[in-house]
C-alpha cells in the first residue's frame, strides 16, 4: 500500500503573494500620508508631513501576471485654516500703589520741608521780634541769609543726577523767603518805603519765575508764588492796602512766564490771592467799615486788577499762542473772569450813581473788547461778552430808580437780542434771553395780575411806568420768538406753536399797558374800565386775526384755529364774568357791540369758506364723472 506524497509550494503563488502584500504596505503608507496631512489642516500646526517611507527592494522573482493596482493620488495641502479659538483677553497689569510711583514720595517730601521752613522763616520774622529776640538788623539779615543759601543750593544740586526734585523745593523756598524778607522789612521795622518795597518783591517774585521758565517747571512756579501768597498776611497782620499791593506785585511779576507755554494752573494761583485778599477788604468795608482803606483806593486796586487780568488773558491767548484754546485757554479765560470779581463787587462801598457810572464804563469797555477783538479765540470774546453783560445790569440796578430798572433791563434785552438777528450769534441771543428773563421776572413782580381785578388795586400799583415797563416787556417777547425762529432752534414746523404761545404773553402786556395808561390819563374809576373795555375789544381782534389766518394757511392751521378759538372764548367769558359786572354803561355796551360784530363777522368768513370748499369738492367729483 503506497502513501500519497503531499503536493510541493508553488514559488510563483508565493511571490505573488508578496507583490499583494507590499502594494497594500504602499497604499497604507499613502493614506498615512494623506491622513497627517489632513490633521495638519485641522490643528493649524506647523509640523511638516513625515516623509514617505522607501520600501525595501525585493528579490528579483517572476511575478504572476495580476490586475494592476492604482496607487491612491496624493492630496494636495491646501491653505490652512485656522481653527476657533477662546477669545483671550488682556489682563490688566497690577495697579501699582501710589505711594511706589516715581518721584511721588519725594515730592510730597519736598513740599512738606518748603511749608515747614516758609513758616520758620515767618516765625523767626515775627515771633523773635514779639519775643524780643536777636534783633531786627540781625532777622532780616539772617533770613535773607538763608534764603540766598537755599537758592544757591538749589542751583548746585539741580544738575546733579536725581536732584531736579530737591533743587525746586529749594530754590522755590528761598524766592519765597526773600519774598517774605522784604515784606517784613517793609512793614514790620519801616525800614524800605511801601512802593520801593514792592517794586523789589516784583523783582524776587521775576527772579524766580525766570528760574522757572528756564527749568521749565511750572511747579517752581507754583510753589514760589503760592508760598508767598500764603504767608503775606500774616507779616501784614491782616488784609490792608498793603498787602494788596504785594499780592498785585505777585500777579503782574509772574505773568510773563505763560506767554509761549502751556502752563495752566500758573494764571489762577498769581490772581486768586489778590481777588480774594480784595474781596475781603470791600466786604469788611460795606458792612462794618472796618477796612482802613477809602473807596477810591479799593475802586482803584479792583480796576488795575481787572484790567491786568484782562490784558494778561489777551496776551495768552492772542493768535499762534500755545495756550490760545484748549485746556490751558479755558483756564486763561476762568482767570480773567475771576480777577474780574472785585470791580464787579465795588459798587458796594460806592454811591447809587458812581456805581452806575462804574458799571457803565465797564461794559462798554468788555463789551467793545468781546465784540471787536477778531483774533482772540471765542471762549475769551464769551468772557468778555459775560463780563460787560453782568457790569451792564450791574449799571441798570444802581443808576435806575426801582421803578425803572424793569423797562431798562428789557430794553437791554431787546438790544441783545436784536444784535443775535443781525451777527446770528447764539451767545448773544442767550445774553439776550438772560435779560429778558430777569425782566419778566420782575415786570410780572411789579404788575402782579391782583392788580387788575379792582379799580382800587390798579390806582395804587399802575400808572405811566407799569405801562412803559409793558410795552418794553411786549418787545422783548416778541424779538426773543423771532431771535428763536431766526436762529433755526426750534423746527419750522413748530414755529406756530411758538408764536400762539408767546400771544398769550403779549395779550396780558397789553391788557396791562391799557388799564396802566387808562388810569393815567383818566381817574382810577374811569381809566379801570376804559382800559379793560378796550383790553376786551383788542382780545376779539387777536381771536378774529388768528381765525382767519387760520383759513388762509393750510400749514398751521391747526394750531391757529385752536388759538383763535381759546382767544374768543377767553374774550366771551371775559366779557360776562368780568366786564358784565365791573362795567358800567355805555363803554359796556361798546365792548358787547364789538365783540358780537366781531364774532359775526369770523363766523360769516368761515360759513363761505366751508361753503366754498363744498362747491370745489362737488365740481371735483363732477369732473370725475
Amino acid at each position: 500500500m503506497t502513501t500519497p506524497s503531499s503536493p510541493a509550494v508553488d514559488p510563483r503563488l508565493v511571490t505573488a503573494l508578496s507583490a499583494e502584500c507590499d502594494s497594500i504596505g504602499r497604499q497604507l503608507r499613502h493614506m498615512c500620508q494623506n491622513l497627517s496631512i489632513l490633521q495638519t489642516q485641522l490643528v493649524s500646526t506647523t509640523v511638516p508631513a513625515p516623509a514617505p517611507v522607501v520600501p525595501a527592494p525585493v528579490a528579483s522573482a517572476p511575478i504572476v501576471p495580476m490586475a494592476p493596482v492604482q496607487p491612491m493620488q496624493q492630496v494636495r495641502p491646501q491653505q490652512s485654516v485656522p481653527a476657533w479659538q477662546p477669545p483671550t483677553y488682556p489682563v490688566a497689569a497690577p495697579r501699582q500703589p501710589w505711594w511706589q510711583r516715581d518721584g511721588v514720595i519725594s515730592r510730597l517730601l519736598a513740599a512738606a520741608g518748603v511749608a515747614v521752613t516758609l513758616i520758620g522763616v515767618v516765625m523767626l520774622l515775627v515771633l523773635a521780634a514779639q519775643a524780643g529776640f536777636f534783633g531786627p538788623p540781625l532777622r532780616v539779615l539772617g533770613g535773607a541769609l538763608l534764603s540766598g543759601a537755599l537758592v544757591f543750593a538749589g542751583v548746585r544740586v539741580h544738575g546733579r543726577p536725581g536732584g531736579k526734585v530737591g533743587a525746586i523745593a529749594l530754590t522755590a523756598t528761598g524766592f519765597a523767603g526773600m519774598y517774605l524778607d522784604v515784606v517784613a522789612a517793609s512793614v514790620l521795622y519801616g525800614w524800605v518805603t511801601t512802593p520801593l518795597a514792592v517794586v523789589i518783591a516784583f523783582g524776587i517774585a521775576a527772579a524766580g519765575v525766570a528760574l522757572a521758565v528756564k527749568w521749565e517747571s511750572e511747579s517752581l512756579a507754583l510753589m514760589i508764588v503760592l508760598g508767598a501768597a500764603v504767608l503775606a498776611p500774616v507779616l501784614t497782620s491782616g488784609i490792608s492796602l498793603t498787602l494788596i499791593g504785594f499780592l498785585f506785585a505777585i500777579q503782574s511779576a509772574t505773568f510773563s512766564a505763560q506767554l509761549g507755554r502751556d502752563w495752566k494752573y500758573l494764571g489762577m494761583a498769581r490772581t486768586v490771592p489778590v481777588v480774594l485778599a480784595l474781596l475781603v477788604a470791600i466786604t469788611s468795608e460795606s458792612i462794618f467799615n472796618e477796612s482802613g482803606n477809602s473807596a477810591v483806593q479799593l475802586v482803584i486796586s479792583a480796576g488795575v486788577v481787572a484790567v491786568v487780568g484782562a490784558g494778561c488773558a489777551m496776551a495768552v491767548q492772542w493768535t499762534g499762542s500755545p495756550s490760545r484754546g484748549g485746556v490751558a485757554g479755558a483756564w486763561s479765560t476762568a482767570t480773567f473772569v475771576v480777577s474780574t470779581l472785585p470791580l464787579m463787587s465795588v459798587g458796594a462801598v460806592l454811591g447809587r450813581t458812581e456805581s452806575a457810572v462804574l458799571y457803565g464804563i465797564a461794559a462798554v469797555l468788555l463789551l467793545s473788547a468781546g465784540a471787536s477783538a477778531k483774533p482772540l479765540p471765542t471762549q475769551l470774546r464769551f468772557g468778555l461778552g459775560a463780563t460787560g453783560a453782568l457790569a451792564l445790569l450791574l449799571s441798570c440796578f444802581s443808576g435806575a430808580t426801582e421803578s425803572l430798572v424793569v423797562p431798562l433791563i428789557l430794553t437791554a434785552g431787546m438790544i441783545f437780542l436784536g444784535v443775535s438777528l443781525y451777527a446770528g450769534s447764539r451767545f448773544v441771543f442767550a445774553l439776550g434771553t438772560a435779560f429778558a428773563a430777569i425782566g419778566s421776572i420782575g415786570y410780572l413782580t411789579t404788575v402782579p395780575p391782583e392788580a387788575l381785578t379792582t379799580a382800587r388795586a390798579a390806582s395804587m400799583q399802575l400808572g405811566a411806568i407799569t405801562a412803559l415797563s409793558s410795552l418794553t416787556a411786549i418787545g422783548a417777547l416778541v424779538m426773543l420768538v423771532w431771535a428763536i425762529h431766526r436762529l433755526k432752534l426750534i423746527a419750522d414746523s413748530n414755529a406756530a406753536v411758538l408764536w400762539a404761545v408767546a400771544g398769550f404773553g403779549v395779550l396780558y402786556a397789553v391788557t396791562c399797558a391799557l388799564v396802566s395808561s387808562g388810569v393815567e390819563i383818566f381817574d382810577s374809576g374811569t381809566g379801570f374800565v376804559v382800559g379793560h373795555s378796550v383790553a376786551t375789544i383788542v382780545w376779539m381782534l387777536a381771536a378774529t386775526s388768528a381765525l382767519v389766518l387760520g383759513l388762509n394757511n393750510r400749514q398751521h392751521a391747526r394750531v391757529l384755529l385752536g388759538a383763535g378759538l381759546a382767544l374768543t372764548s377767553a374774550a366771551v367769558a371775559k366779557l360776562f364774568l368780568f366786564d358784565l359786572a365791573t362795567l358800567s354803561g355805555l363803554v359796556r355796551s361798546v365792548a358787547f357791540l364789538v365783540v358780537g360784530l366781531l364774532l359775526l363777522l369770523v363766523g360769516t368768513r368761515y360759513a363761505r369758506a366751508f361753503a366754498k370748499q363744498e362747491q370745489e369738492q362737488v365740481s371735483f367729483a363732477s369732473g370725475e364723472r
